[in-house]
């Protein structure tokens, strides 16, 4: 390559790379979860079952049978907890009880409630079918 082809080579390279990283971070910004909307969101939408702490502790609760999941103590991971969300306990082997929220939630709704219950979750280990 003549230096002056290679010079422009690497300019090139140098701003299709800075082009994907700015690409890259606008994407993760526009995805990023709102942790404070998802608190809001579950206690609309959620605490009637798993209670305004997410304790598993609401009138409602005990009602049910199977009880609602204490999301304080709660392990699974990150994946098992987004299918449950998502998908509804009956899809995981849980409780037909809980809802399939992907059917009524908008996406970023979806995500950032998830973002919240991942927040006041211990360290995720466990899993759903």
């Amino acid at each position: 390559m003549s230096s002056g082809f290679a010079a422009l080579h690497r300019r090139l390279r140098r701003s299709l790379a800075a082009a994907a990283l700015a690409a890259l971070s606008a994407s993760a910004s526009a995805q990023q979860a709102d942790v404070a909307a998802g608190r809001a969101l579950f206690v609309k939408r959620c605490a009637v079952c798993h209670g305004v702490n997410a304790d598993g502790q609401s009138n409602l609760a005990r009602l049910l049978d199977p009880k609602p999941a204490n999301l304080l103590i709660s392990t699974l991971s990150a994946d098992a907890r987004n299918r449950i969300v998502r998908k509804g306990g009956a899809a995981v082997g849980r409780s037909s009880v809980m809802p399939i929220w992907e059917a009524e939630l908008a996406e970023a709704d979806l995500v950032n409630v998830i973002a919240y219950v991942a927040s006041i979750a211990p360290t995720s280990t466990g899993s759903a079918k």
